[in-house]
C-alpha cells in the first residue's frame, strides 16, 4: 500500500516538481474539505506589488541550479519576458552556458503559460473558502487578479521574445559534449533514449551536480515502484542525500522517502524528522505540509509542529510560495485551524516558539526561496 501512495504521489506531480516525493492527499480521517464559497461580493486588495514579489520566487525555483543575474529574474517577475530573452542571449552566446539553460527552461516556461486554461478571476474568487477571515479572502482575491493581468502581459511578451531556437538548441548540446553537468542534465530531459538519458544524468551526478543526483534518485524510485528494475535501489536514498546538500526539494523528499522506507531500507522516521525540519529552515513549501501528514511530522512535539505551520505561513505572506500562493493559504488556514483546535494548549507555546523560530531561519529562509525583500523590511508576522 505504501508502495502505491508514493507512486501515485510522484507520478501526479506539477511540471515543476516532476516525480518529486509527495506527500499523501489527506486520508478519510482528516477533516472535510470546506464546501462552502467565498462571498462573490469579497473586495480585492491591489496586490500588484505583492504578485511581482510571487512571480521573482516562483522564476527564482524554476532556474534552481543556475547562476543568473537577480536583474534578469526581476524582469521575468514583471512579466518582461522579452527583456530578460534578450540579456539572456547576449550572455548565452558568449559562451556563459547557465544563461543558455535558462534560455530553454523559460522557452518551455512561455509554451506552458500559453496553454494553460485558467478560469476567470471572478470565477476563481468565488471557489475560496468561505472559513477564509476576510482579509486572507481578500488578499487572495487580489493575487488572483493579479495573476490574470500577469498572463496576458507574460503571453503578450512570450510572443514578442525572439528565441534563438536552433542557437540554443546548439550551444546546449556542444555544452553537454563538452561535458557540462548543467547542460547534460537538462539535455536529458529531452533525450527518449532512456539508457542515454541515464548515462548523461550519471555522467552530471558524477560531476556532484545536484539536480542530476535528484533527477537519478527519483527516476530509479519510480522504476523501482513500477516493478522495472530493482538496481541502484540502494543508491536512492544516498542520491538524496547528496542532492539535499543544495537541493531543498531533495530534503523533502528523502525525508518522506525515509518515513516510509520507500528505496528497500526499513523506515526511519526519527531520521526523516531531521531532514524534514532542515528543509522546513530553508522554507521549502513541500516540507510544511509533509510534516503536517506524513509520519515524520507526527513524531514532532504538538507545539512544535504548529509552530512550523505559523512559520510556513508568515513566508507565504512574505510572497515565499510563488505561484502557489492561494493554494498555500488554503492549506495553512486549513492545518493551522486543525491543529489549534485539536491541541488547543500548545497554542500559545506554538506561537513562541514560532516566533523564536522566524528569528533564527526567516531571513534565510526567505533568500533560499528568492523572496528577500530589504534588509529593513522584514515582513512582519501573519498571524
Amino acid at each position: 500500500m505504501k508502495r502505491r501512495i508514493l507512486l501515485a504521489c510522484a507520478l501526479g506531480a506539477s511540471i515543476t516538481s516532476a516525480l518529486a516525493i509527495e506527500a499523501p492527499q489527506p486520508s478519510t480521517t482528516d477533516p472535510a474539505p470546506e464546501v462552502q464559497s467565498q462571498d462573490p461580493s469579497v473586495v480585492p486588495n491591489d496586490e500588484t506589488q505583492f504578485y511581482r514579489v510571487l512571480q521573482r520566487s516562483a522564476h527564482h525555483r524554476n532556474l534552481v541550479g543556475l547562476k543568473i543575474s537577480p536583474a534578469v529574474t526581476d524582469m521575468l517577475a514583471s512579466g518582461d519576458i522579452a527583456g530578460a530573452i534578450f540579456a539572456l542571449s547576449a550572455q548565452s552566446s558568449s559562451g556563459n552556458n547557465d544563461a543558455n539553460i535558462a534560455l530553454v527552461r523559460i522557452q518551455h516556461w512561455c509554451n506552458r503559460f500559453a496553454m494553460a486554461r485558467v478560469p476567470d478571476a471572478q470565477t476563481q474568487i468565488t471557489k475560496l473558502p468561505a472559513r477564509l477571515a476576510p482579509e486572507r479572502a481578500a488578499r487572495a482575491a487580489g493575487v488572483i487578479i493579479a495573476e490574470e493581468k500577469y498572463r496576458q502581459v507574460a503571453r503578450d511578451s512570450c510572443a514578442r521574445a525572439q528565441f534563438d531556437y536552433v542557437g540554443i538548441e546548439t550551444r546546449l548540446r556542444e555544452a553537454a559534449e563538452k561535458g557540462d553537468a548543467a547542460s547534460l542534465t537538462e539535455l536529458s530531459v529531452f533525450t527518449r533514449d532512456a539508457v542515454r538519458r541515464q548515462e548523461m544524468l550519471q555522467a552530471a551526478a558524477d560531476k556532484g551536480f545536484a539536480p542530476a543526483q535528484y533527477a537519478l534518485a527519483t527516476s530509479r524510485l519510480i522504476a523501482v515502484q513500477r516493478g522495472e528494475t530493482t538496481e541502484n535501489v540502494a543508491s536512492i536514498r544516498l542520491l538524496l542525500k547528496q542532492a539535499g546538500r543544495s537541493l531543498n526539494k531533495a530534503k523533502v523528499d528523502l525525508a518522506n522517502c525515509m518515513a516510509i522506507g520507500c528505496d528497500g531500507h526499513p523506515a526511519d522516521t526519527a531520521a526523516a524528522t531531521q531532514f524534514g525540519i532542515d528543509a522546513a529552515r530553508d522554507g521549502e513549501p513541500g516540507a510544511f505540509i509533509s510534516m503536517a501528514r506524513m509520519s515524520w511530522g507526527m513524531r514532532m512535539d504538538r507545539a512544535q509542529l504548529l509552530a512550523w505551520q505559523y512559520f510556513g505561513d508568515r513566508l507565504s505572506e512574505a510572497g515565499c510560495v510563488g505561484e502557489g500562493y492561494v493554494a498555500a493559504t488554503v492549506m495553512f488556514d486549513q492545518t493551522i485551524k486543525t491543529l489549534e483546535r485539536q491541541f488547543p494548549t500548545a497554542v500559545e507555546r506554538a506561537r513562541s516558539l514560532a516566533e523564536t523560530l522566524w528569528r533564527d531561519h526567516g531571513e534565510r529562509a526567505m533568500r533560499e526561496q528568492g523572496c528577500s525583500p530589504p534588509r529593513d523590511r522584514l515582513p512582519a508576522g501573519a498571524r
